[in-house]
């Protein structure tokens, strides 16, 4: 009954997100997106909207996505939130439950959808956090980059438009260790984003 649930809420927001915002998506390789076999998503975040739209857009693999532990907790959003399929993640302290929370569900055959800013940000991209990069590499699943530009306009005027990249698997060089190696992950997926942004923002 659970996943029926879940699965009609999910598919409402779907239509909701679709109808509302218009996403135009563009996918370097489609097939990304075949099969039951979980991926890492990472993207940017420019609005509390993003969990719920960049989620339906990657439907095909229903991914659970992090969520702070303060808008988790909040009365009018943590049923949703839960039956939906989110992990909260304390932004304050020092989290690992949400590490072990995704690895499990991995695990499992669930995706996870990470946004690795920790933050909104709306013109130059924050720092990324490496802890999509520890996941990939613990668990095996291939990292997706999805980046997206545009503001979200309610029904008419400018579309939002999202590009989901090819998957890549991680694996940590012997000579470094595995939080350098994560780190430099981070950094060199922020500088690709950044530039995939830039050009998403020249489109029509």
């Amino acid at each position: 009954m659970a996943d029926i649930l879940q699965s009609v809420l999910r598919g409402l927001i779907q239509a909701g997100m679709y109808i509302a915002y218009r996403p135009k998506i563009k996918y370097d390789n489609p097939a990304v997106m075949d099969g039951d076999a979980p991926c890492v998503f990472i993207c940017n975040h420019m609005s509390h909207k993003d969990g719920a739209l960049i989620a339906s857009v990657l439907h095909k693999k229903k991914p659970y996505f992090l969520i702070a532990k303060d808008w988790y907790e909040q009365k009018k959003y943590g049923i949703f939130l839960k039956r939906y399929g989110s992990i909260p993640v304390d932004r304050e302290g020092m989290d690992t439950g949400w590490f072990d929370a995704c690895k499990k569900q991995i695990e499992a055959g669930h995706s996870i959808l990470i946004f690795p800013e920790g933050r909104t940000s709306k013109e130059d991209m924050r720092e990324f956090q490496p802890g999509f990069a520890v996941l990939a590499e613990k668990t095996g699943a291939p990292v997706v980059e999805v980046t997206q530009a545009g503001n979200y306009k309610l029904f008419f005027g400018e579309h939002k438009k999202i590009r989901v990249s090819d998957g890549y698997q991680l694996e940590c060089p012997k000579e470094l260790r595995k939080s350098q190696y994560a780190k430099q992950v981070a950094g060199e997926a922020r500088t690709r984003m950044m530039k995939r942004k830039s050009r998403l923002e020249k489109r029509n």
